[in-house]
């Protein structure tokens, strides 16, 4: 049953462009890109150009086009009916409280780095448990003072990458040499490595759909989410880059710890200095900000797209209970943070250390997550022919058939992640692929059995 009700118009262009720096630039992956040596240069260009630049062009013609609440959950509904919609909005969302443990671990282990290096897994679940509360909270306020988080956390996003690159500089005058040699041989693309971290490279750049999620909360929706998404676009992709190389130039590639990589630096360039502990701790507090700052930007997004399909009886009523006072969507936020909080402590008994709970949980997430990608595309190909005719604000260059091109090379680069993410190369079979396989599979099964006993129960009201 729908409710459709007349949401307060909050958000302007600095807000979205703000926001999407903030959900898409994930500071908490960078080492891991960075991991993969010189030729992470060739692999971020090749994706950049195979599916970050499709994918946006895409988006924006979406968003412009259909500048209404629910964002990919309005797209799909139109391009394949309510109950492609239904389970395409279910993979999107059901990812997020799986993915937030993952995140609020890497928080923890900033922590025990500055203050308890002695710190146990269990300790950092505890912290992940109060973590995801506290952003429960802040999803039950109203966006007119939530959408604070996300502008704040992009301005410390910019201080620790300001922090980073100044500490490149340092340590470049001071050694006159880079940790690691960087030639134009090593900058090609190595197969070796791509097929583990070009994943990661592609999680890092998902996302530019997030704020048609609250496109009904916007003053000019149609105006500024393709001007919104084309700037963030660009400044995204250079700020990755340049982050990636000023680790290359302090630690050692065969050094670079995945999780607390930044801190790296920091602690490299000040080795032995008299403040290093208090630069470290100042680090480490604007990086967990930033974090936090990115855990909120994404359930902000995501908690309205699930109830607005709640809302029209497409999935559990539960997910589309709104608060009164300041439409927060109450329903999705509570039953996340529970989502979250059960996952959490089952991966703390199947986890033999932080860096193993970190990537069995962003794989899984991840590849829940992409299976909502993988239907994105194909309906942006059936609205182009379906609705031909209606007005677009924004519509990607080119003749119809450059625009499907571009559809389909995303498609390609979506579809290859998930198959990595999966398949699990190189990594033993029973203890890293079985798991996410069958995780996925469960994910599926329930979210069939939701949205079908949904639109049962939609029909009989």
């Amino acid at each position: 049953m729908e409710n459709r009700v007349e949401r307060k118009k909050v958000l302007g262009f600095w807000d979205l462009v703000l926001f999407t720096f903030c959900a898409i630039l994930g500071v908490e992956a960078i080492p891991a890109s960075a991991a993969i040596g010189p030729s992470a240069i060739s692999w971020w260009l090749i994706c950049t150009v195979g599916f970050f630049f499709p994918f946006g062009l895409v988006v924006a013609e979406l968003g412009s086009t259909y500048p209404e609440q629910g964002g990919i959950y309005i797209w799909i509904k139109r391009g394949l009916g309510n109950k492609w919609a239904a389970r395409t909005t279910w993979y999107y969302w059901i990812a997020l409280p799986i993915w937030l443990p993952a995140m609020y671990i890497t928080i923890a282990e900033i922590i025990g780095h500055m203050f308890f290096p002695e710190m146990n897994l269990w300790s950092k679940v505890l912290i992940g448990i109060i973590m995801i509360w506290i952003t429960v909270g802040i999803n039950l306020c109203s966006l007119k003072f939530s959408k604070w988080i996300p502008n704040l956390g992009a301005i410390t996003r910019l201080l620790v990458i300001v922090g980073m690159i100044a500490a490149a500089v340092a340590y470049f005058l001071k050694h006159g040499s880079f940790a690691n040699e960087i030639t134009i041989a090593n900058i090609m693309p190595n197969l070796d490595v791509a097929i583990v971290f070009v994943p990661m490279i592609i999680y890092n750049l998902i996302g530019l759909e997030l704020i048609s999620g609250a496109a009904g909360e916007m003053k000019n929706p149609a105006r500024d989410i393709p001007k919104t998404i084309i700037l963030s676009a660009f400044i995204i992709v250079s700020l990755y880059l340049i982050t990636t190389f000023a680790i290359w130039v302090v630690v050692p590639i065969s050094e670079i710890n995945v999780a607390t990589g930044i801190l790296q630096i920091f602690l490299n360039m000040f080795h032995g200095h008299a403040m290093r502990q208090l630069i470290i701790i100042g680090v480490g507090l604007l990086l967990s900000s930033t974090l936090f700052a990115e855990i909120v930007t994404w359930t902000l997004g995501e908690n309205r797209i699930v109830a607005e399909a709640a809302q029209y009886g497409k999935l559990p009523k539960v997910l589309g209970k709104m608060s009164e006072r300041n439409m927060a969507p109450i329903g999705a936020s509570i039953v996340s943070g529970m989502i979250s909080t059960a996952v959490i402590i089952i991966y703390g008994f199947i986890a033999r250390n932080a860096a193993e709970l970190f990537w069995h949980v962003i794989s899984f997430s991840t590849v829940v997550g992409l299976l909502s990608y993988l239907i994105l595309f194909p309906v942006f190909i059936i609205l182009r022919v379906k609705d031909k005719n209606i007005k677009r604000p924004f519509r990607v260059p080119g003749p119809d058939w450059l625009a499907i091109g571009a559809a389909v090379l995303a498609e390609t680069f979506v579809l290859i992640t998930t198959l990595v993410l999966i398949l699990q190369p190189g990594n033993e079979f029973i203890r890293s692929t079985l798991p996410i396989v069958l995780g996925v599979l469960i994910t599926v099964v329930i979210g069939e059995i939701f949205v079908n006993h949904s639109e049962k129960k939609s029909q009989s009201v």
